[in-house]
C-alpha cells in the first residue's frame, strides 16, 4: 500500500468511527434504545445515609449523612433504578420520578427497617 492509499484508508476509518460515535451520542444513554430522565429523592426530617443506583450502575453509591430533602437525577437507558435509607426517621419518604412523572413512592420501612423505592425500565 502506498502512502496516499494508506492515508485514504485511515481517513475512511476515522470518518466511520466519528459517524458511529455521533449516532450513539444522538440516541442518549439508551445506546440505540429509549432513554429516560430518572430523579430519585428522599424527603423527611434530619439527615440520612442514602444508597442508590441507576440503570447500568452495578456497584451503587452511598451518599453519607445527607441533609434531607436529598435528590439526584440522571439520564439512563433501560434497567433497574433503586434508592433506599436504612433505619429512616419517622416521616421519611422515598420517591422515583421517570420523565417527570412519579413512578414509585414509599413511606413505610420494611420489617428490617429499610425504606426503599425501585423502578425497572424496559427498553
Amino acid at each position: 500500500m502506498t502512502f496516499p492509499a494508506f492515508r485514504t484508508h485511515v481517513t475512511s476509518l476515522l470518518t466511520a468511527g466519528a459517524l458511529a460515535a455521533a449516532a450513539v451520542s444522538l440516541t442518549g444513554c439508551g445506546l440505540m434504545g429509549p432513554s429516560y430522565d430518572v430523579k430519585m429523592e428522599v424527603a423527611g426530617p434530619g439527615s440520612a445515609d442514602v444508597v442508590y443506583s441507576f440503570s447500568g450502575d452495578n456497584s451503587g453509591k452511598i451518599a453519607h449523612v445527607q441533609k434531607l430533602p436529598w435528590s439526584v437525577a440522571q439520564n439512563v437507558g433501560f434497567g433497574f433504578n433503586q434508592v433506599g435509607v436504612k433505619n429512616p426517621d419517622p416521616g421519611t419518604t422515598c420517591r422515583i420520578y421517570v420523565d417527570g412523572k412519579l413512578k414509585e413512592e414509599e413511606k413505610k420501612p420494611d420489617a428490617k427497617g429499610y425504606l426503599s423505592c425501585s423502578v425497572s425500565l424496559k427498553g
